[in-house]
């Protein structure tokens, strides 16, 4: 029986990401950790609130990444991919310096909005350029279903990212430093990411008429599940005092490994779905088994997070007391996050199967969580159940849509 399982390509291909995407998400961790043990508790805040904004920032990513994985997953050619790539690349470019220049006038705003200084939201900018590039090739690597490949490109990223954030900050650069060691992960991953594409690469371009527009329904879906783990730090800081917020941050932090040990199984899950659906083949058992998996990984964490909150947090922040204070909500914010992991695999799997009739209503649920927590905020707890109330109804929602 164990080898019929790990014969399944689902579950293959899954456990596969989830322990490279585990590596990559514990070097996270490492750097969030190092971060917070080397940053005072209120710089830290800081730097989670620019984290955050680098995590909306891949709300494009990873519309374009979950394209390029449509694409490479759709043909076998190394040629037309070889084509697919190079007109990505062009057209991406020209557009990147006009983000970059319309992020830093929004930035202008910004600054004065969450108190942070421009120069590091100059910073936070230039992450753009590698999060807007490094998600075609990797892209093509998921379509391709290179797992490998594609999650060894995003460990060396974060490997790279803790060597350069901490020598900086240790040269007392702060939150600059911290920064800089992530613009420099990032763009190392985009070089490196050409390694594994020498198949692609070496072969004949085989010019196609490619249509490269993935549609306002599919960016909205992933623009909503970004922004829904992503708002609540930023708001944090905007609600809370510099010391508060730097403690909401490294909590949702560790609430978040929720969300990034399930995507493993939304990202395996596109492009073997994408595929079936584009042979004729049957997909809804494949829904069914990442959605049994993505509920496994978060009931095992919330077991966790319940019974034993203050230990995780002792231990995360390497036994410094700065953070034990918001330890009580660890489960709450879990519980949020766990909600918000299985609408992700439902709106992945309707986006494989070119079924996105209904996902211009996802927007609403970003909405209403900067409702409920701009009015209730008198405590981190009211806080945190406002995100869960949140999460809550948009699962309702995906789960509602699932045969439409």
């Amino acid at each position: 029986m164990i080898k019929k399982i790990l014969k399944d390509e689902l579950i293959k291909g899954s456990l596969l990401l989830i322990i490279l995407l585990g590596v990559f998400n514990i070097l996270n961790y490492i750097f969030q950790m190092s971060m917070a043990k080397m940053l005072s508790v209120e710089d830290y805040g800081v730097l989670a609130t620019l984290m955050s904004i680098v995590y909306i920032f891949g709300i494009p990513s990873e519309a374009i990444q979950t394209l390029a994985s449509r694409y490479a997953s759709k043909f076998n050619s190394t040629g037309i991919i070889k084509d697919f790539l190079i007109k990505s690349l062009k057209r991406m470019g020209k557009y990147l310096f006009f983000f970059f220049f319309a992020f830093l006038v929004v930035s202008i705003w910004l600054s004065s909005f969450l108190g942070i200084k421009f120069a590091l939201f100059f910073i936070t900018g230039l992450t753009l350029f590698g999060s807007f590039l490094v998600p075609i090739n990797r892209g093509i690597l998921q379509g391709r279903k290179k797992f490998m490949a594609m999650g060894m490109n995003m460990v060396f990223e974060s490997a790279f990212k803790i060597m350069i954030s901490i020598l900086l900050v240790f040269l007392s650069f702060k939150v600059y430093g911290a920064m800089m060691g992530v613009v420099f992960g990032i763009l190392f991953a985009f070089a490196i990411s050409f390694l594994s594409m020498k198949e692609i690469l070496k072969s004949k371009r085989k010019k196609e008429n490619l249509e490269f527009s993935f549609g306002a329904r599919g960016i909205i879906a992933i623009c909503a599940i970004v922004l829904m783990y992503s708002l609540d730090i930023i708001l944090a800081r905007r609600f809370f005092t510099a010391e508060v917020a730097g403690q909401y941050a490294f909590i949702s932090l560790i609430g978040k490994a929720i969300i990034f040990a399930n995507l493993a199984i939304g990202k395996a899950m596109f492009p073997i779905s994408s595929e079936k659906f584009n042979k004729g083949k049957t997909t809804k058992g494949l829904l069914k088994k990442s959605m049994t998996l993505v509920c496994i990984i978060s009931a095992i964490a919330l077991i966790f997070y319940f019974f034993m909150p203050q230990l995780i947090v002792k231990i995360l922040s390497l036994w410094d007391t700065k953070y034990l204070p918001a330890a009580n909500i660890l489960f709450l914010v879990g519980l949020g996050f766990a909600f918000v992991s299985l609408s992700n695999v439902i709106i992945l799997y309707k986006l494989s199967i070119n079924k996105t009739k209904y996902f211009y209503w996802l927007l609403i649920f970003p909405v209403l969580q900067v409702i409920f927590l701009s009015l209730f905020h008198s405590s981190l707890r009211e806080f945190s159940l406002g995100l869960v109330i949140s999460n809550v109804l948009m699962l309702i929602y995906s789960l509602a849509i699932i045969r439409r």
